[in-house]
């Protein structure tokens, strides 16, 4: 007998991190969504290490930051430099001090730093927050089996592993966030082109001693620069769990554990005791979707988009994705969004993912293969000419991976058909640097009104209107526009020169997901700008 479910607007495939955060989005707004993981438990093998700030400020929006930071193996006080070193246990090339932004400082562009939290831990912050939600419904030990596009919507197949009965599910719309081999992917008939790059092994190893095997400084990640195993390592927890990364490892990749163990005590420089956990052989490919859409199927995350890890942009740029995607899809449900709103989630998310993809590859080109040299562990004068001259090579090539804050802020929805320019000059568009502007399709600035909340702790689930004006019917045809369409708003006065100065105009409409829509100053096109950012135009 098959079991039917009724009643879901939102079937989500995979509750991975990306999965996990289109349910919160998409259960935020009482959107009635069924998960569906084929996993029960957690992975040994964390993929993703780097919570970015990007993310950090998500994860806020939703009052998880603070949970993150706390179910961290390591906390936010813990060193985030990344060593570039012979090996462990020889000289130290250079190093990069606060990669990735993660260290605690108010006095940045953004509320919330970094978090180095491997994937599964972030993965269970968001999944018990995702299911807390009334109208989210997670089912774990399901495989995805099927789905057929139908005149309401989708119908899709799928089966429960441990008894093997199989159900049905009518929903209006199906999300893949189902990886690299999407089962979604494929039945919608998209194509994935792309090229491999090279096999690579990555690996958690426990290593209780290896803290003091020896000398380096703290860091979340030592990159080793010997040709016997040219990789990164870093730790998990501070008591002994570590992982490994291999580089372009011939052949299929593919390592026994003890040859892996000896790869390790090779990066190492020396043996100490140590038991391989996982060993997952993977291949670097650089790949993006043909579309992200096919009728009611969307794609997020995997698989839509892949690149190799460095920089630390897969899976942040995947959650991304999600809150994209779970806004729009929310607003057409509750049908304040029309059809524009939903195209628009390709025509935003693809050209920053095309812009990651390249970023992603120039930054595998530069791994620790790149600078070998004969003379690098070699005692005396000539020793250290070469470890100073690669050193600073290192310095000069790598710097804007660990330094990558105008990748993860300064993107702009320019050319989205749901955001409304206003003639002004683009600001500086480059990986390092970041630029905070309200210019329409840009990110809200970041601004603290005191020492706890921020200007985006003001903002509603729905659109808000920004008011940086004394003037008590500023806005008030946007407002009587919205009520019109029952699009949800929320009016924040703030009565601050510095952040009118910010900002840059008396009114600022922000989407959902922290996004300048349109600026400007009281008028009468207020239905046509709501119509426009909301996707109800009719071209």
């Amino acid at each position: 007998m098959t079991v039917r479910f009724d009643g879901v607007e939102v079937l989500v495939v995979g509750a991975g991190p990306v999965g996990s955060a289109l349910a919160i989005e998409l259960g935020r707004a009482g959107i009635r969504c069924l998960v569906v993981e084929r996993r029960t438990g957690r992975s040994p093998q964390p993929r993703a290490k780097l919570t970015n700030i990007r993310t950090m400020t998500l994860l806020r929006r939703w009052g998880v930051a603070g949970e993150v930071r706390a179910r961290s193996p390591l906390p936010p006080t813990f060193p985030s430099d990344v060593a570039f070193v012979t090996r462990l246990r020889g000289w130290e090339l250079t190093r990069f001090p606060n990669a990735l932004s993660t260290a605690l400082n108010r006095d940045r562009p953004y509320p919330e730093p970094a978090q180095q939290v491997p994937q599964d831990v972030l993965e269970g912050v968001l999944r018990d927050h995702a299911v807390a939600l009334p109208s989210v419904t997670l089912m774990t030990g399901v495989q995805f089996d099927s789905f057929e596009q139908t005149a309401g919507g989708i119908l899709a197949h799928a089966t429960i592993l441990e008894s093997g009965e199989r159900f049905e599910v009518h929903a209006d719309y199906i999300a893949g966030c189902d990886g690299a081999h999407s089962l979604v992917r494929d039945i919608a008939g998209i194509d994935m082109p792309g090229v491999e790059l090279a096999p690579n092994v990555s690996a958690v190893l426990r290593a209780p001693t290896l803290w003091s095997e020896h000398d380096k400084a703290p860091a979340v990640h030592y990159w080793t620069v010997t040709p016997a195993a040219p990789g990164i390592l870093g730790p998990l927890d501070a008591s002994g769990l570590w992982w490994f990364h291999l580089n372009e490892v011939p052949g299929d990749g593919r390592l026994t554990n003890d040859e892996l163990r000896r790869s390790f005590f090779a990066a190492v420089g020396g043996e100490f005791t140590c038991e391989v956990v996982a060993n997952s052989p993977w291949v670097a490919q650089r790949r993006i979707a043909g579309a992200y859409r096919a009728e009611n199927a969307f794609l997020l995350g995997d698989a839509a988009h892949l690149h190799p890890p460095m920089g630390g942009y897969g899976m942040n740029m995947g959650i991304g994705d999600a809150v994209d995607l779970g806004w729009k899809l929310a607003a057409v449900i509750r049908n304040w969004g029309g059809p524009a709103l939903l195209d628009s989630y390709e025509a935003e998310r693809r050209p920053i993912h095309l812009r990651v993809i390249e970023e992603a590859a120039s930054n595998y080109r530069n791994n620790s293969n790149r600078y070998q040299d004969e003379l690098l562990e070699v005692e005396g004068p000539a020793g250290d000419e070469a470890r100073g001259r690669i050193g600073r090579r290192i310095h000069e090539e790598k710097a804007r991976e660990f330094a990558s804050i105008g990748a993860q802020l300064g993107y702009r929805y320019e050319a989205s058909p749901v955001v409304v320019p206003d003639g002004s000059d683009a600001t500086a568009d480059a990986v390092g640097v970041y630029i905070p502007t309200a210019r329409p399709g840009h990110l809200a600035p970041h601004a603290w009104l005191d020492e706890e909340r921020c200007i985006y702790d003001l903002l509603g689930r729905g659109f808000s209107l920004l008011r940086f004006t004394r003037e008590p019917d500023a806005g008030m045809d946007l407002i009587r526009a919205a009520e019109a369409r029952n699009i949800p708003l929320t009016v924040v006065d703030l009565d601050d020169e510095a952040m009118k100065h910010l900002y840059g105009a008396d009114l600022v409409l922000v989407r959902p997901d922290q996004h300048v829509a349109w600026r400007g100053k009281p008028s009468g096109d207020a239905p046509n700008v709501l119509d426009t950012v909301c996707g109800l135009s009719q071209g």
